[in-house]
């Protein structure tokens, strides 16, 4: 699966554990200025090293640039800091130097370019072996930690969007991506221990007597006040099927019930519909695996709500990070007949792809105005270029996050994942989403007065939507000149009162003719 800030891609790791000897028999060969081996359990040891080597074979085989093997393993071993602070790595001549309170506690030989990804995680292994068995804070942290401490600090040599998640935290994401065994229940903070604020009508907490406003005070027998509501939907979570023991306290009762509650797969949504007079103002939070379906739903909702009046769609994307890329194509088809929706290239053959869509627009022609802004990226990204791109919709708000790039999903063998840059996407326009993101056909950025702000984009004067779209679309990301005057163009900012975007949106809906110039003003040149 790719995120793209999500878009992801969810694949197996490339690494294939084998019959390898232990780390421990490394030892010797690679840390030869060292006196004596380190007491480490051989079970952990190998534990690393299988870890380390799936780390570096993925990492080497799909992210979007080669790797600097010695770059991202001295920062990795810097990472370790933030373990001990007194804990270092230097180099000298063709040596790596650990030390601790400035005395040194192993060197090894440096290995070269052409030597593999294996022997360079047996290396890292073997260091990070020495330095657990060298201090107090060291040797107390958890496993986990030292992955935590050294992958995301070698990552971060190669960009800023790759990175590593602990088990706990994998377990987190996937269930926000592909939903999760639970009872229904949103809930709150509260002394007793969590409040339930909305209970699904359709989910087992509703079928088994659960009301908004009841207190959970345990979970399976387990006391939970002083828990945050994240660790309590930890414990709500589970395996579908296997009921959940809650103790309730409701008001006007004199005892507490004792309650169980199946579980059933539960995907967050994603889609909010909220008719508006006559028009619709659907905000998508995030893409997920039903965000697509949600919103086609959402659509046919909005046309029994208001009826044949219906004037048009608003598509909220403002503060939407990104999600799946598959959701983020199938959401883009949903309202085009034709013509390419985004393409994808990276360094990995797999990475080469192009995204066409198929005929089939539920909207029907409807008017549809996207909004916009700083904090709308990646998965966001690729669906406000494709509609703008194709003349389906008009931009309103501000420039867009600019993180066109894609990770890729890799399982790791703790449990934990691995998410690595691999390929960056191409609007159909043919400009690069990365770094510059999406120029809005109307920008907002610090307005405080909607009619003048749509105006002046609609005029063909160096402010207006045509000189800006142009300027942005043929702008070079490698270019850091070209780049910095890009974001100033239509920077976010806020805005004097009100909600600018939104009231641009509707007049736009208001007025055909204005509606009609804006969307030819940013349609491509060469219709995408």
């Amino acid at each position: 699966m790719f995120i793209l800030s999500g878009i992801m891609q969810l694949r197996p790791h490339f690494f294939k554990m084998d019959n390898t000897p232990g780390i421990l028999l490394a030892v010797p060969i690679l840390l030869a200025a060292c006196a004596s081996q380190p007491d480490v359990d051989p079970v952990l040891s190998n534990r690393m090293h299988d870890m380390f080597r799936a780390v570096y074979v993925d990492v080497d085989t799909v992210h979007i640039n080669p790797m600097d093997m010695q770059h991202f393993t001295l920062a990795g071993l810097q990472g370790l800091r933030g373990i001990d602070p007194d804990f270092n790595v230097m180099t000298d001549e063709d040596d790596i130097v650990l030390t601790l309170d400035d005395s040194e506690i192993a060197s090894a030989r440096l290995l070269g370019p052409t030597d593999s990804p294996q022997e360079w995680a047996d290396l890292a292994t073997s260091l990070v072996l020495y330095a657990k068995a060298s201090g107090t804070a060291l040797g107390d942290a958890p496993e986990d930690i030292y992955y935590e401490k050294f992958i995301n600090s070698a990552l971060r040599t190669l960009d800023k969007f790759s990175r590593y998640a602990t088990p706990k935290a994998a377990a987190d994401l996937k269930a926000e991506r592909e939903g999760f065994g639970g009872i229904g229940v949103t809930i709150d903070s509260h002394p007793d221990g969590a409040r339930i604020v909305q209970v699904d009508p359709e989910k087992p907490a509703a079928g088994a007597g659960l009301l908004t406003g009841d207190r959970i005070v345990a979970i399976d027998g387990v006391r939970i006040a002083g828990m945050s509501v994240r660790q309590v939907e930890r414990l709500l979570r589970g395996p579908i099927d296997k009921p959940v023991r809650l103790t309730i306290v409701r008001v006007g009762l004199p005892e507490p019930l004792a309650v169980t509650a199946g579980r059933t797969r539960i995907v967050p949504n994603t889609v909010n519909l909220e008719p508006n007079g006559d028009h619709a103002i659907i905000r998508i939070s995030s893409f997920n695996e039903r965000t697509s379906k949600r919103l086609s739903e959402a659509v046919s909702q909005a046309r029994q709500d208001i009826g044949p009046n219906l004037s048009g769609l608003i598509i909220d994307l403002r503060g939407n990070l990104g999600g799946l890329l598959d959701q983020a194509i199938d959401t883009s088809d949903l309202f085009l007949d034709s013509g390419l929706i985004s393409r994808s290239d990276g360094r990995h053959p797999e990475s080469h792809q192009r995204f066409m869509a198929e005929l089939g627009d539920i909207a029907a022609g409807l008017p549809i105005i996207v909004l916009i802004n700083g904090a709308s990226a990646s998965s966001a990204e690729i669906l406000a270029s494709a509609l703008q791109d194709h003349g389906r919709a008009v931009l309103v708000g501000m420039n867009s996050f600019g993180k066109g790039s894609i990770q890729t999903v890799l399982d790791m063998p703790n449990g934990g994942e691995l998410y690595v840059t691999w390929a960056r996407f191409v609007a159909p326009s043919g400009y690069a989403l990365h770094r510059m993101g999406v120029m809005p056909t109307i920008c907002t950025s610090g307005a405080s007065d909607a009619v003048s702000t749509l105006n002046t984009a609609l005029d063909d004067g160096p402010d207006g939507a045509r000189s800006l779209l142009k300027q942005r679309r043929t702008a070079d990301i490698n270019d850091e000149a070209a780049v910095k005057h890009i974001l100033a163009l239509c920077p976010w900012e806020p805005h004097a009162s009100g909600d600018i975007d939104l009231s641009i949106a509707e007049l736009l809906l208001e007025s055909p003719t204005l509606l009609r110039r804006a969307l030819e003003i940013a349609r491509a040149p060469d219709g995408a």
